[in-house]
């Protein structure tokens, strides 16, 4: 289809106000199988203040094509608001006559479908600054907010619209920036208006807007939390606008079965009163844990009289009148990984510390200590390679050179873009092999944790030094798995994806800003079910 019949027709569906930008971004002539697509942004503020009016362009390439997606602003409807986006297929996988926007799909709900994502659910909001994200509104059962101008999660050529409700952000807030598959986009205007129409799918009865954000009963707004480690054993902290949470290895601190304080644990002492100067005063509960090694009831007493002897040493580091320490052990009972082995049950002897406190100034991450080696895995089939030269991985005949050029410093975010090019390979879509860049079969936030690892999507960490700063993440709610709890990264909600040959793949992950950092490296580590890679000397760019 050219570019005229294209512009028609999407006339004709109602959509001529996204045109000045689509129009600029197709392609001369057939936009067909075959064509090569690179990940194109660009912004238009030239009509802000129009609900119809696009503010910015972002190219999705996924599913051997590519999607042009025009974003118009957020419109503020009573105590919601809704976000339009009108997609047009702009190259098509070889043999298909749309596009699949699988990328599209993540969890806004665990309402009846613990282990299914919805429909467009990974177009997420955030606040300015990172500290809180929108996810799209659903009815109770489970059903998204939502109206479309396609019946199927598929983009074809002659384009689509989109709408989904969100939680409208506070009084003073006008801007909210946005994830999409492979980009985050910051600055989309929050604007009063109509809200944009959206013609039915053929054969469908058309669903008004009031009708839509009425069937918005559930509308997440939660905190992003951050996690940072050192990598030499020393202290682990989860950060949130709410709380504090400072994990300390308990090998470090103590001996065997002892629940004296090693002398070099005052450094790890030092470092977690330092993290919790950092917020106003509160509570800090103190709780010791152990591994299964021995009696549950030997252990649950050596639990205790540990978190007794970090609460008196914190005592001399921090005020206690400001800062209240209450502590008690939880034993064997809490692990944050199975205990099945040496490393694991070493990860379960620990002390946490957790500050219920409001956030008033960042915390440095410790920048010292070495980077540790390379990890390449059980199988020796890991890299490590320079971030801008990247490396190549290949399977069944397709080949994928991964790159990280930089890392843009954007909202209090640091946004880490890792591409991947294909070259050679069969043509069809179907049958080409997709990279993979999954996180693996463990998380960070222990095992009660449903399938958060399942559904961790693309999330690398960062090294600075000896630490390691973990993507950005939020708790969506009560696992379908009994007492567990179900976590989502503020990332890439799909790991994989299929490209046409030369096309490039982009995947995206949010972290919290390290002022003054000028690079870093990211590395998925080694973990099961994963291929570990190492870019090192990323670029830390201002956006």
């Amino acid at each position: 289809m050219d570019a005229v019949s294209r512009r028609q027709t999407l006339a004709m569906l109602g959509l001529g106000a996204a045109l000045p930008m689509l129009a600029a971004c197709q392609p001369d002539g057939d936009s067909g199988p075959g064509q090569s697509s690179t990940p194109e942004e660009s912004e238009d503020a030239s009509s802000p203040g129009d609900p119809e009016g696009v503010v910015a362009s972002r190219t999705v390439v996924t599913e051997g094509g590519s999607i042009e997606v025009a974003i118009l602003p957020v419109v503020r409807a009573d105590n919601r608001c809704v976000l339009t986006l009108d997609l047009v297929a702009t190259s098509l996988p070889e043999g298909g006559d749309a596009v699949p926007a699988r990328r599209f799909s993540g969890d806004a709900t665990l309402a009846g479908r613990p282990v299914v994502m919805e429909d467009w659910a990974a177009v997420r909001l955030v606040d300015p600054e990172g500290a809180r994200i929108r996810l799209p509104a659903s009815a109770q059962n489970g059903s998204l907010a939502s109206r479309a101008s396609v019946a199927f999660q598929e983009v074809p050529e002659t384009g689509a619209r989109l709408q989904l409700v969100y939680a409208a952000p506070e009084t003073g807030i006008e801007q909210l920036g946005l994830l999409l598959p492979g980009w985050y986009v910051p600055g989309i205007p929050v604007i009063d208006g109509e809200v944009p129409q959206v013609p039915p799918p053929p054969d469908a009865e058309p669903l008004e807007a009031a009708e839509m954000l009425g069937m918005a009963e559930v509308i997440p707004v939660l905190p992003l939390e951050g996690y940072t480690r050192q990598l030499d054993g020393g202290v682990g902290v989860i950060e949130s606008v709410e709380k504090v949470e400072i994990q300390l290895a308990g090998d470090v601190l103590f001996d065997s079965s002892s629940a004296e304080l090693r002398p070099e644990a005052g450094e790890i002492l030092d470092a977690a009163a330092a993290n919790i100067a950092g917020y106003e005063e509160g509570a800090v509960d103190i709780v010791g844990h152990t591994d299964d090694v021995g009696p549950s009831a030997e252990n649950l007493s050596l639990s205790q009289a540990r978190a007794e002897s970090v609460a008196r040493a914190l005592s001399t580091r921090i005020d206690p009148s400001l800062y209240a320490l209450k502590k008690h052990g939880l034993g064997e009972s809490s692990p944050v990984a199975p205990n099945t082995s040496d490393a694991n049950r070493q990860l379960n002897r620990r002390v946490t510390l957790t500050l219920t406190s409001q956030k008033i100034q960042q915390t440095e991450v410790d920048a010292s200590g070495d980077v540790p080696p390379f990890d390449d895995g059980i199988l020796g089939d890991g890299t490590e390679a320079d971030a801008r030269e990247g490396f190549e991985r290949e399977d069944g005949g397709v080949s994928y050179r991964i790159t990280a050029p930089s890392m843009l410093r954007v909202d209090g975010l640091l946004v880490l873009t890792v591409t991947a090019q294909r070259s050679g390979g069969p043509a069809d879509a179907a049958q080409t092999q997709p990279v993979d860049l999954g996180a693996g079969v463990y998380s960070y936030r222990g095992e009660n944790t449903g399938y958060s690892s399942t559904f961790a999507g693309f999330a690398p960490r960062l090294l600075l030094g000896s630490t390691a700063i973990y993507p950005l993440d939020y708790l969506l709610g009560d696992s379908a798995i009994e007492g567990s709890t179900e976590w989502r990264n503020a990332t890439d909600t799909a790991t994989s994806d299929r490209a046409a040959d030369g096309d490039i793949l982009q995947f995206t992950a949010l972290y919290r800003d390290q002022p003054g950092v000028a690079s870093l490296i990211v590395e998925q580590p080694s973990v099961l079910g994963t291929v570990p890679f190492r870019l090192n000397d990323v670029v830390v760019e201002d956006a």
